[in-house]
């Protein structure tokens, strides 16, 4: 049960991790409270007792928090009521003594726990308040201050500095490791950190691979992001974009390739007058069933005034492994608008005829991991004839990835594919050179 317990809390995998640390800092609280008011009362302490008696409420508190709404505003109520409880307890619950240093520990648990656990939240939660714990800590141990008799007393010790150096340096020590430890130093977090950051530091960049037809003339463009590090120089879709889809900064990445695409078609508009290219622009599964996916897009269309008819979305077969009648939905709806709809890397994937006849796809693009296996694997070639076969059966487009050289492309000309698209024509290029091309079509 305890294994399972984060799965039924709310929140990504980070939210889950904070509110049942939560969980675990509520039963504590009223574990320790529960005992220290059946303790108290026993002894005649009723007023301290009544004092335990709400630090227990406050953890009942805590422990509902992890499973209610409104997480970061309950986290600084909890914080501040925890370092507030601990502080008044330490100051007038002063009937055990020879128990008095154990009572401090409370103190260091919460300034190593909010340290380590309040690493993803504000510069004050992560940073400065496990600071103002750690100096109330440090001023409790050297002082020994109590509130006795309506007056604060002290109790400082013959050598207080020795109990400064023994009490602050392994603290410290102990904050520096929880520092250091709790960075993300893996590639998978320190890309990710940088890539949140991309769009607004203009480090990534729409690059356009031409896409041609059986006599290699220009039918229109695929828009594939690059991101430029300026250290490291561009770093591989295949690094970036896995991240960006387990992170969810595919949502806005996406959003942004699109109006840049967009941007870039009603530029080229402008000047060359392209109403007979068509673009295509990937869309991850996270981003097609965002719930903003369709407003947003619509938003960008009508901005830039750019004809639905020549624009094409390209999905993986992995998408209909989601919740296919929402996905079933948008896709039909940009259909109405005339948008067309492509199965990216086709055969290589969660491959189903049944997403065929089931959702409005217009075109498939065979994998190139197929495509280049065509003379050396006779099942390849075989996978490569039948689905261009039958996608012609069923009236659709098909389109070959992947072309390396002329010998390809005749070989798949011969076997009924009439779009194609690889190296052997262009590489993806930057906006300036994909418009030699348009130039170049133009004067065909």
């Amino acid at each position: 049960m305890v294994h399972n317990l984060p799965f039924i809390l709310k929140g990504d995998s980070l939210e889950k991790k904070l509110r049942l640390t939560l969980l675990i800092a509520g039963t504590s609280s009223i574990f320790a409270g529960v005992f220290m008011a059946w303790y108290n009362f026993n002894s005649g302490h009723n007023a301290i007792a009544c004092l335990y008696c709400a630090s227990t409420l406050l953890g009942c508190y805590i422990s509902c928090s992890a499973f209610y709404n409104g997480l970061q505003r309950n986290l600084y109520i909890i914080v501040h009521s925890l370092l507030a409880s601990i502080i008044m307890l330490l100051l007038v619950d002063n009937y055990h003594v020879a128990a008095k240093h154990s009572e401090y520990n409370y103190l260091l648990a919460l300034t190593v726990g909010s340290a380590l656990v309040l690493r993803q939240q504000s510069n004050y939660l992560s940073k400065v308040f496990p600071l103002i714990c750690f100096f109330c800590y440090l001023g409790f141990v050297v002082t020994g201050l109590t509130w006795q008799q309506g007056a604060f007393h002290l109790n400082i010790p013959q050598d207080a500095g020795f109990y400064i150096v023994n009490c602050s340096v392994p603290i410290v020590a102990l904050l520096l490791t929880v520092y250091t430890s709790r960075g993300d130093y893996s590639e998978t977090d320190l890309i990710k950190r940088e890539l949140s950051n991309a769009i607004e530091k203009n480090e990534l960049e729409v690059y356009y691979q031409p896409q041609v037809d059986a006599e290699k003339k220009l039918i229109g463009f695929e828009a594939l992001l690059r991101w430029k590090h300026p250290v490291k120089g561009f770093i591989s879709p295949e690094v970036f974009i896995p991240v960006a889809e387990k992170s969810g900064l595919i949502i806005d990445i996406g959003k942004w390739v699109m109006e840049r695409t967009l941007q870039q078609m009603s530029e080229w508009d402008r000047m060359y007058n392209l109403s007979h290219l068509k673009f295509s622009v990937n869309i991850s599964p996270l981003q097609l069933m965002h719930r903003d996916f369709t407003q947003d897009t619509l938003k960008i269309l009508t901005h830039y005034k750019i004809s639905s008819e020549r624009l094409k979305f390209e999905i993986t077969e992995t998408t209909f492994i989601y919740d296919q009648q929402r996905i079933g939905g948008v896709i039909a709806f940009f259909s109405e608008l005339g948008i067309k709809w492509a199965i990216d890397d086709f055969g290589v994937g969660y491959s189903s005829l049944k997403s065929l006849s089931d959702f409005a796809i217009d075109d498939i693009k065979i994998d190139k991991s197929l495509i280049m296996h065509i003379f050396e694997n006779e099942s390849a070639a075989i996978v490569v004839h039948k689905t261009i076969e039958l996608s012609r059966e069923m009236g659709l487009n098909v389109l070959a990835e992947g072309i390396e050289s002329e010998e390809y492309f005749d070989y798949l000309r011969h076997k009924g594919c009439h779009l194609f698209q690889g190296y052997h024509f262009a590489r993806p290029l930057p906006a300036a050179d994909a418009a030699l091309w348009i130039r170049k079509s133009k004067n065909a």
